[in-house]
């Protein structure tokens, strides 16, 4: 029988391969998967800064589908311990979403022209809260191995996940751009509800 699809991208036929977004153990390795633009217009960091831009996120279908069937094969091999998209928020949300759900820090560095791709350099801040399309965050206890899975397709190796609760992201040239604590990271991203 062929394998069930969705929208034409391979699915997961075990549920049990399934992986969460919170993050799993320390000295795990962290990665972006998919290209960042400079696509804010619209997003949350622009409206939070009183603007509005026309750069908004622009969607590929062909290589939406290359991503996720990648991305598809490697969790259903077992080597994805948690996945997380990155869409409203970009990348600094997506990370701390997966940092205090864990209860775990991560140190990142921001210096993504390195192997195995390249990445054009962005301004921190776009680099940070732009919101692209198919993007996602992985973390792995295996490098070698979701390298080779994801071989031709764009992935950073962007950081790794800590035992303390410190949260911790340099720019491309290693001065430190965020330092705080999950603690916080949490009770920032849950204030909002609390007039509901």
């Amino acid at each position: 029988a062929p394998t069930p699809t969705l929208l034409g991208v391979g699915v997961i036929d075990d549920v049990r391969k399934a992986v969460s977004t919170d993050l799993k153990r320390e000295d795990s390795i962290l990665y972006l998967v998919g290209d960042t633009a400079r696509e804010l217009g619209g997003s949350q960091y622009y409206k939070m800064m009183g603007y509005i831009g026309n750069s908004v996120p622009r969607v590929d279908a062909a290589y939406g589908k290359r991503v996720m069937t990648g991305l598809s094969k490697a969790v259903g091999s077992g080597i994805v311990r948690s996945c997380h998209d990155v869409s409203e928020g970009g990348l600094a949300v997506a990370l701390g979403e997966m940092a205090f759900a864990g209860a775990l820090g991560m140190d990142i560095r921001l210096d993504m022209a390195c192997a195995p791709s390249a990445q054009e350099r962005l301004e921190t801040f776009r680099t940070l809260f732009s919101e692209s399309n198919t993007r996602f965050v992985i973390e792995t206890a295996d490098a070698e191995r979701f390298e080779k899975a994801m071989r031709g397709l764009p992935i950073w190796r962007i950081g790794v996940v800590t035992g303390d609760k410190h949260f911790r992201i340099r720019d491309a040239s290693g001065k430190l751009a965020v330092n705080t604590n999950i603690d916080r990271l949490r009770d920032a991203w849950k204030k909002p509800f609390g007039e509901i």
